[in-house]
């Protein structure tokens, strides 16, 4: 069995966990963290001038292919409500990057289309695109669940699997 253990080298800062078909916005002391993608997408936001960041954790590709008005449960409208949010907080549209996670096709059902991982990414990335919010890094596809966490205050991006060593998608910053 393989456990994580917190790097003593990162201070303490506030954890937020995001859900399934939830989504958080954080400012400088705060990290975002989502357990547990697998063909969910973790979509971030952060602004590393304003020390703002934003995670949305949806399950689906798009809205308008299912009967649901759970906005937070769809990859579409995650995203546009993500940006919003974000701009709220304090980010500017100008410096805000965009991050990808996840979409990860991790066990073979046949009332689970495998294109549905696939799609979430897509999706994602069309989304952000669309948006205007450049991409600066993904971690998509393959075969392993991922954690994600953002620390807002240094800007460090970390992506773990339980098959590997955590990949670092942004560098913290020097306060």
């Amino acid at each position: 069995m393989k456990t994580y253990q917190r790097d003593p080298s990162v201070p303490e800062r506030e954890r937020l966990f995001v859900g399934v078909s939830e989504w958080d916005v954080a400012s400088a002391g705060q990290t975002l963290v989502a357990y547990g993608l697998g063909a969910c997408v973790a979509v971030v936001l952060y602004d590393p001038e304003a020390r703002v960041g934003g995670l949305a954790h949806p399950m689906l590709p798009r809205q308008d292919e299912a009967d649901s008005t759970n906005e937070s449960k769809f990859v579409d409208p995650a995203v546009e409500h993500l940006l919003r949010e974000t701009l709220a907080a304090g980010a500017t549209y100008g410096s805000v990057e965009g991050y990808v996670v996840g979409g990860a096709d991790l066990i073979d059902l046949p009332e689970l289309p495998r294109e549905v991982s696939e799609r979430n990414a897509e999706v994602a990335l069309a989304e952000l695109d669309r948006l205007g919010v450049p991409v600066a890094g993904t971690d998509v596809g393959g075969t392993h669940g991922r954690t994600v966490e953002l620390d807002v205050g240094t800007g460090a991006l970390r992506v773990s699997t339980a098959a590997g060593e955590p990949t670092l998608l942004r560098s913290p910053e020097e306060d």
